[in-house]
């Protein structure tokens, strides 16, 4: 009998480890989700700051035609490289609360 007992005493101490191990990941995937408010308003902030310098090159009649051009392709290189971050950060992340969140139901 004492055999059997030392199983159940192994398996809970598995056990307690494996919840503790559990809620630990869960506990660092719901910080890095509570982050991603953080990774929305940055995208925010970059949108507004892009609209707003692309209505001013649209009112902008000082400028010649080819300067008006170059600076609305500079905008929109600044733009792609910075959302290119945004998306990879967001995929990231994505990735990471997926496989988690498959984790739970295996």
């Amino acid at each position: 009998m004492t055999g059997g007992r030392e199983t159940e005493e192994e398996m809970t101490r598995h056990s307690t480890g494996q919840t503790r191990t559990e809620l630990t990941a869960a506990a660092t995937m719901q910080t890095e989700a509570t982050h991603q408010r953080l990774v929305f308003m940055w995208g925010q902030v970059l949108f507004t700051e892009l609209c707003r310098v692309w209505a001013q090159l649209d009112t902008e009649e000082a400028l010649a035609y080819e300067d008006k051009l170059a600076a609305q392709v500079h905008v929109l290189e600044e733009a792609t490289a910075s959302l290119g971050q945004l998306y990879d950060t967001l995929g990231r992340s994505c990735r990471r609360l997926t496989r988690h969140q498959q984790s739970l139901h295996v």
